[in-house]
């Protein structure tokens, strides 16, 4: 198997570079013998089917896990709630506050509900225990903007060029209608940039498949900042 090569480097008992967990053995043993093990099943672990997460995040959210088994004597449930809590908190330990949740809950297929549910574990305003307690004794939750999801759709349909102009755009709107950040913030986006396609000739075709956005929500996302054009 791959980390039976590795040229382990550990950080914390956990390698680095192939996930392998530390333990060491006292008693009848000396206490620099070594034994490895996976503390994380990789034909299983949701953690290994995730795309586009720092690597020294999955790093720090398995280190989590152990820690947490270790010390509980139960195992993590691997379930796709749990997954993103231990993730979006090895998140901000390694210093991504600014990382946008959506790349993990669409990966996990979570609602907006539980994501919800999952932020509310994660700032303790839950009745229900993170899996990792150490780690969100000062958790601020981070809201994301509909500013932020702007580069990403000019890309998806190819207006770039507009790029500049719809950040503005936005980050007006959302200025004089803060109400908006309450809304799914890239169906704000959406909305924003069909209604400026419109209103200036720019075509859009395909635009709900392209952005995977239902007509109703898009009609809604539209009506929500009709006002400003």
């Amino acid at each position: 198997m791959f980390y039976e090569q590795c040229e382990h480097e550990f950080v914390d008992h956990v390698c680095i570079k192939c996930d392998l967990v530390q333990d060491k053995y006292f008693g009848d043993k000396s206490d620099t013998e070594i034994n490895y093990r996976k503390a994380i099943n990789s034909r299983t672990s949701i953690l290994d089917n995730l795309t586009d997460i720092p690597k020294e995040v999955i790093s720090k959210a398995r280190q989590n896990i152990y820690k947490k088994q270790d010390e509980t004597g139960k195992k993590v449930r691997n379930d796709a709630k749990n997954t993103f809590i231990i993730i979006y908190e090895a998140l901000l330990e390694c210093g991504y506050n600014n990382f946008n949740p959506h790349i993990i809950s669409n990966q996990l297929k979570l609602s907006r509900k539980e994501v919800n549910w999952c932020l509310k574990v994660i700032s303790k305003t839950s009745l229900i225990p993170s899996a990792h307690d150490e780690v969100n004794k000062n958790i601020s939750i981070v809201i994301i903007s509909p500013v932020a999801y702007i580069e990403k759709l000019t890309f998806l349909n190819n207006i770039e060029e507009f790029t500049a102009e719809l950040q503005e755009l936005t980050k007006r709107i959302l200025k004089e209608k803060d109400i908006l950040y309450s809304s799914r913030p890239e169906y704000v986006a959406c909305g924003i940039i069909k209604k400026f396609c419109d209103v200036n000739g720019i075509s859009t075709k395909s635009f709900g498949k392209v952005n995977k956005i239902s007509d109703n929500a898009l009609k809604k996302a539209m009506a929500d900042i009709e006002e400003f054009f």
